[in-house]
């Protein structure tokens, strides 16, 4: 079996803890490296291509028989689509979600309407390209991100606004930095929680991430945004903001992992997931974020919370992209 890993590549020089948010979606030369080495263990040979406006004709030519695909995309509101829109019309198969899906849980508005739609807890919110859009009738204090971003990309400690004057401030910023519409949502102050899920039929919730603040500065936002998961949660600074498996009782344990199973089913999610958790002010689980590429850094002291949840659940690096690879193929009729 010939593979491709379909990717887009960190710029040599390039470190997100510059604070510089433009590249933070894209993959290091050692993820990429790690991931083919596993799958050297399944086929009989991997290749490597860029996610640009090349591929097509690399895919085209290259003769591949299944794509593992972890590309962001380089650019537009469904970026995340593009590449598995291009292998699907060559026919290809490959790993993680299909171009609707994608396309939805990049778009953070959409996603929320399909959860709500589904009888899944999220944040009340509105969708502003300006702020004399705003409705009044969402509680202060409010949460500001831009709708089509991973990564946490314009999330930052600025994103918690307690009046109309900084609401107003960051939505101007976002569209002016971003391009696109923000999204405005109540702000829930509960516990903050990732959780992975893996394979199909039936999908696999591994062990609860929670997102900690308390070896933090005291003037660190208490969110997870770019500043924490980037900056203050570094090799460099020591700081570890992720416990795994999360303290909590099994009552709240068992009603995240079936918030967590009807998210990956509701917007038809495909072979991996990570999902954000916040608990409201009934002490319920709601969803803020839903990422169907998740990150895959396979050091363990960059606390990339995916493979994190994985090794908790006993998971070595090669064994969970084999997990993912093998649902892959299983979810095509293909059986190793």
């Amino acid at each position: 079996m010939k593979v491709a890993i379909t990717c887009n590549t960190l710029p040599v020089g390039y470190t997100r803890e510059s604070g510089d948010d433009t590249f933070a979606e894209f993959d290091s030369p050692k993820t990429i490296d790690a991931i083919r080495d596993a799958l050297l263990r399944y086929s009989d040979a991997v290749s490597v291509v860029e996610a640009d406006e090349n591929a097509y004709e690399a895919l085209r030519r290259g003769g591949f028989d299944f794509v593992f695909n972890i590309a962001e995309g380089i650019r537009g509101e469904a970026r995340e689509a593009h590449m598995p829109a291009i292998m699907e019309m060559l026919g290809i198969p490959y790993t993680g979600s299909s171009v609707t899906s994608l396309a939805l849980t990049l778009d953070k508005r959409r996603c929320k309407e399909a959860l709500l739609a589904n009888g899944i807890r999220t944040p009340r919110f509105q969708l502003l390209r300006t702020f004399e859009e705003y409705r009044s009738g969402l509680e202060f204090p409010l949460f500001v991100k831009p709708n089509n971003e991973g990564s946490s990309i314009g999330i930052t400690a600025r994103s918690l606004v307690n009046d109309e004057a900084e609401l107003e401030s960051v939505i101007l910023e976002i569209v002016k930095t971003y391009h696109q519409p923000a999204l405005v949502e109540e702000y829930l102050s509960g516990r903050e929680f990732t959780v992975g899920v893996v394979g199909n039929s039936p999908s696999r919730v591994l062990p609860v991430v929670e997102v900690t603040f308390d070896s933090l500065p005291l003037d660190a936002p208490r969110f997870d945004c770019y500043e924490v998961k980037w900056i203050y949660d570094s090799i460099e600074t020591g700081c570890d903001t992720t416990v795994c498996p999360a303290q909590i009782d099994a009552d709240l344990k068992e009603r995240i992992e079936v918030a967590s199973q009807k998210t990956f089913q509701a917007l038809d999610i495909r072979d991996l997931c990570r999902i954000d958790f916040r608990l409201d002010r009934e002490g319920e689980p709601s969803v803020i974020d839903v990422n169907a590429l998740p990150g895959l850094i396979p050091d363990p002291e960059e606390n990339s919370r995916f493979p994190k949840a994985a090794y908790a659940a006993g998971y070595s690096y090669q064994d969970l992209i084999g997990a993912i690879f093998k649902a892959a193929l299983e979810r095509e009729g293909i059986f190793l």
